[in-house]
């Protein structure tokens, strides 16, 4: 194995060096030269202009239109309004620019966590990961599938139906 392995170099090597030396143009001279092997030229590619904003920076673009307030309202909850708060009342207030495509991640919790439950609407508290992920088990996705799969063989069964019933 290891003599292949030293011949298969050889040849190799005699194969790469043969347009330098031995292989020769219809004019006499060798198929290549050293000054034929040369780097391709690299260059940055040219960008787009951008469009001139007239010297605004981020908080001169934002208009009171795009302003959004928080503020802590007296029964303790948090408030979001784009209309400032009632006087007296601490707030922050936050600008964004409409025109950006920037949407952040949500985080996953890890500890625990309280939510209402939506799908039964009975208002019952959902107090840990473990009852959030029962919603999405694999068993009621494949469940969903199946039950997908049988509306559409229903649906299918109605069309023949119908055209046998029309004489098509």
């Amino acid at each position: 194995m290891k003599l292949f392995g030293k011949l298969f170099i050889a040849v190799l090597i005699i194969g790469i060096l043969l347009p330098f030396t031995i292989l020769k143009g219809s004019d006499g001279k060798p198929l290549m030269s050293v000054s034929d092997l040369k780097l391709p030229k690299l260059s940055t590619p040219d960008l787009p202009k951008l469009p001139d904003l007239g010297g605004k920076n981020d908080s001169a673009s934002v208009n009171d239109n795009n302003v959004i307030y928080k503020w802590t309202d007296a029964e303790g909850r948090v408030q979001f309004s784009s209309s400032p708060p009632p006087e007296g009342i601490e707030f922050t207030a936050k600008g964004y620019d409409p025109n950006t495509n920037l949407i952040q991640a949500v985080k996953i919790p890890t500890e625990e966590v309280e939510l209402k439950s939506e799908e039964t609407g009975s208002g019952k508290d959902v107090t840990s990961l473990d009852d959030i992920s029962d919603v999405y088990s694999p068993e009621k996705i494949e469940k969903l599938f199946n039950d997908a799969k049988n509306i559409e063989k229903l649906l299918n069964d109605r069309l023949k139906n119908q055209s046998a019933q029309i004489g098509d």
